[in-house]
């Protein structure tokens, strides 16, 4: 909203004022009003408001001295001056001034006052317009050359240094990623809606990379810190729910560090950026605002042991206790411990020992798998590292379960490798040199599943995978799991897990 200050020395003409319009309905905030220009004064600096409508001539400071010594301090104030005849003098000092318009008090009525505030609404609308394609180009600037753009910036002189971010001094970055992201409405469309959707604050929000944004919040200097904290829970909520519905996604948002200068804004964000790589421990939408305290020695000795274990029951091949136990060690222990480094390391020890059993059973394959569980364990939650073992146990299984025969290996192996294609009975069984019926009826008989319902599942599984992973549409993970129609492709999904690709988290 825009915030109104209105200043008059006569109660009875400020109470008139106040009264003449429903201010909210029309999207203005009214902040508490002064009868005199020194209160004016305090209460400008204080609240910091977009319009001000001052009386001229007020006792303790006229309504002229508030205006000149609110301009040096608060530029782009828009004022608006109630006056008589026998002060015209005065009214042409303003006008010298740049106020915006004058309105004689015996003419004043709820048209007049709202026809002068929109002209003021309209003003400001395109001085921030301006201001923010301003900001942003040099806060791209500053963020994409670093300590380049620092020394830039600090190079360009005095004006340019407190042009560069005009409320830089009470601005909170919030660092901003995207879990998923379904739907693209495109990016100048999005800052439109964040602009519309979020008018009552003032922030600037840039794409720093893909799924990924940096926000900075003008955080107001009249608010205690607890107020500030609520105002910025508020904000961020604000922005997670316009995310949400704009994008179908959920966001995790960490707070980095409060900016009071050109050169604190790459520090900011990097706290931000550390921040955020802690959202791998938490379910969907989050907001990070400190690191998790380190966990106790004693927890990482029982974690590690825990890995140890489930290395025991892959080299002995219980993979149903293998399974329970990986569920176990990522979604409880390792998100509770929170920590980075005891979740690269215990990774990369697990992956040795289904590394050893792949190679055991020979599944050359199994080293890219297995790479890819790595790469992507610090950009997806932990639940998302526990099903990719678990799908990996599921290979093994196939691989090294005595209720197969080789053919039926071979054919799952066959499937695993051609499910994007059109790939069906007849191709599998010329691939093994058997007959599609005989294949069909040992099939379904060690599996316990027919052939087409585990072509099926495994198609349903990998587009499991890369909805997670948020970064392509539905019709392209439709292809990339080898249905030739995005609708068949929701059918199906739908009837294998109850919620459509979009619902799927």
């Amino acid at each position: 909203m825009i915030k109104v200050l209105v200043v008059e020395d006569m109660d009875i003409t400020r109470e008139d004022i106040l009264g003449l319009i429903d201010w909210e309905q029309h999207g203005f905030e009214l902040l508490p009003s002064a009868r005199n220009g020194r209160i004016g004064l305090e209460h400008a600096l204080r609240y910091r408001p977009d319009i001000v409508l001052t009386d001229i001539k007020m006792p303790v400071m006229t309504g002229l001295d508030m205006m000149k010594e609110i301009r040096e301090k608060i530029p782009g104030i828009k004022f608006i001056l109630l006056t008589a005849y026998e002060e015209f003098e005065y009214a042409k000092r303003a006008l010298e001034m740049g106020t915006q318009a004058f309105l004689l008090k015996y003419e004043i009525d709820s048209e007049i006052l709202l026809r002068e505030l929109n002209k003021c609404v309209e003003s400001i609308r395109k001085e921030r317009c301006v201001e923010d394609m301003t900001t942003r180009a040099r806060l791209d600037r500053l963020l994409t050359k670093g300590g380049y753009g620092v020394q830039e910036i600090q190079s360009a002189g005095t004006a340019a240094r407190e042009s560069f971010f005009p409320w830089i001094g009470g601005s909170i970055l919030l660092d901003i990623w995207c879990l998923k992201r379904r739907n693209d409405i495109g990016e100048d469309n999005l800052q439109d809606a964040l602009r519309e959707e979020l008018r009552q604050y003032r922030f600037v929000c840039m794409k720093v990379k893909e799924r990924e944004y940096v926000i900075f919040v003008e955080a107001p200097d009249s608010h205690s810190q607890m107020e500030k904290k609520r105002y910025l829970r508020e904000f961020i909520l604000s922005v997670q729910g316009v995310f949400s519905s704009l994008l179908d996604t959920q966001t995790a948002v960490a707070i980095g560090g409060e900016v009071k200068g050109s050169r604190d804004i790459p520090a900011a964000k990097k706290a931000g950026e550390e921040l955020l790589q802690y959202r791998i421990f938490r379910k969907g939408g989050c907001i990070l605002e400190e690191k998790p305290e380190e966990c106790l020695e004693e927890q990482k000795e029982q974690i590690a042991r825990s890995v140890d274990d489930i290395g025991a029951d892959v080299g002995r091949e219980d993979y149903a206790n293998a399974r329970a136990r990986i569920e176990t060690l990522y979604i409880r222990d390792i998100a509770q411990a929170g920590s980075i480094d005891l979740l690269k390391r215990m990774t990369v020890k697990l992956s040795y020992y289904f590394r050893q059993k792949g190679y055991e059973v020979r599944l050359p394959e199994f080293d890219e798998w297995l790479d890819r569980v790595s790469f992507n364990m610090l950009t997806e939650s932990v639940d998302h590292t526990a099903e990719r073992f678990g799908y990996l146990l599921d290979i093994l299984q196939e691989h090294t379960d005595r209720r197969y025969s080789r053919k039926v290996r071979e054919a799952m192996a066959y499937i695993r490798e051609h499910y994007t294609e059109d790939v069906g009975l007849n191709e599998t069984a010329a691939s093994l040199d058997v007959s599609p019926i005989y294949l069909s009826h040992l099939f379904k008989k060690e599996a316990e599943i027919t052939f087409s319902a585990y072509i099926t599942r495994l198609r349903i599984e990998k587009a499991k995978e890369l909805l997670r992973q948020g970064d392509r549409k539905i019709y392209e993970i439709s292809e990339l799991v080898g249905y030739q129609t995005v609708q068949y492709f929701t059918k199906v999904f739908k009837k294998e897990t109850g919620k459509t690709p979009g619902e799927f988290e």
